[in-house]
């Protein structure tokens, strides 16, 4: 706003995002900032969860503006670095975000553009809001871990594809396709689970092809896994599929996109702050695209402690 040129700025750049456009587009980003008038100190991320570091680093050495130049997962990890520091509150900080991603899935609840001029703008205009924040909870090498995450969490079959499309991306794959790929790919690989999910209390306890945990709306590079989500309310907006069949993907496959597939007799939908997941199979799960647990996970909503810069004319409102 109007202090905004006095703002000091940490950029965190991650150049493997959009399978390698943050590398290619970096002299552009850095010559939009710089016309734009920010100040600020560029750190690149080389390695996955680097971003967590320097997330916890630029903390520690004063900073409480960020800026994130990648996707989904680049944010995930800043996210996590913001909740993993202990110098302060992380309501204290400011998160705005340059869409380098493919899928890009966060910006569309909040209404951030898909090009890197128009997000620069909604940065320096300086809109604020504060989210709610996920985290999940699940053993690991004999020990709890946590975790935390900003866009949607997935488990079962949506845990398949995200492993399916990073594995895509490494390979070098792009493009929004590859998450029609990564659906399709996992589909015959895949083997419904007996599940049990308990939901603020009450339980679900059958064969479940999926549940996905939102808080914004849209993952899988524009699926609208989480119609009714609402980022800064409450609630998560939680989807469980139940057993479904390849032919009633198909039949609801345009339905993911526009969240009319939530009509499905075999989809229900539900609010709630507290879920706990377990199956006696292997059931994996995802977090932002990012890939953790095996069979028992616990989700908790943290009430609106991430402060992010978002486009107040599209939010809720964007695709």
């Amino acid at each position: 706003m109007g202090d905004f040129r006095k703002k000091m700025w940490f950029v965190i750049l991650n150049p493997h995002a959009g399978s390698g456009r943050g590398k290619r587009d970096q002299a552009v980003l850095l010559n939009l900032l710089n016309k734009s008038d920010f100040l600020y100190e560029l750190a690149i991320s080389e390695f996955p969860k680097h971003t967590i570091q320097l997330t916890v680093q630029a903390v520690e050495n004063g900073y409480r503006n960020v800026i994130v130049a990648g996707g989904d997962g680049t944010l995930n990890e800043v996210v996590n670095g913001i909740f993993t520091q202990t110098i302060c509150p992380p309501e204290e900080l400011t998160i705005g975000m340059i869409p380098v991603g493919t899928g890009n899935d966060w910006i569309k609840t909040f209404g951030i553009p898909n090009d890197y001029q128009a997000a620069i703008n909604i940065i320096h205009q300086g809109d604020t809001m504060r989210q709610n924040v996920g985290r999940i909870t699940f053993p690991e090498s004999d020990a709890l871990k946590s975790c935390w995450f900003a866009n949607m969490a997935g488990f079962g079959f949506d845990a398949m594809v995200a492993e399916k499309t990073n594995q895509l991306k490494n390979k070098g794959r792009n493009g929004i396709s590859l998450y029609l790929q990564a659906l399709g790919s996992s589909f015959w690989n895949y083997q419904t689970a007996k599940t049990r999910i308990v939901i603020d209390g009450n339980e679900i306890n059958e064969l479940i092809f999926s549940a996905s945990i939102g808080i914004g709306k849209y993952n899988g590079g524009g699926m609208m896994q989480a119609p009714g989500a609402i980022p800064n309310n409450g609630q998560f907006e939680v989807t469980v599929i139940r057993k479904i069949g390849f032919f009633g993907i198909l039949k609801n496959l345009a339905g993911l996109y526009s969240g009319e597939f939530i009509k499905d007799p075999r989809v229900s939908t539900h609010k709630a702050s507290h879920i706990l997941i377990s199956s006696e199979q292997n059931i994996e799960g995802e977090a932002d695209g990012e890939i953790l647990g095996h069979n028992k996970f616990e989700i908790e909503l943290i009430f609106q402690k991430l402060e992010v810069i978002y486009n107040p004319d599209k939010y809720l409102k964007f695709g």
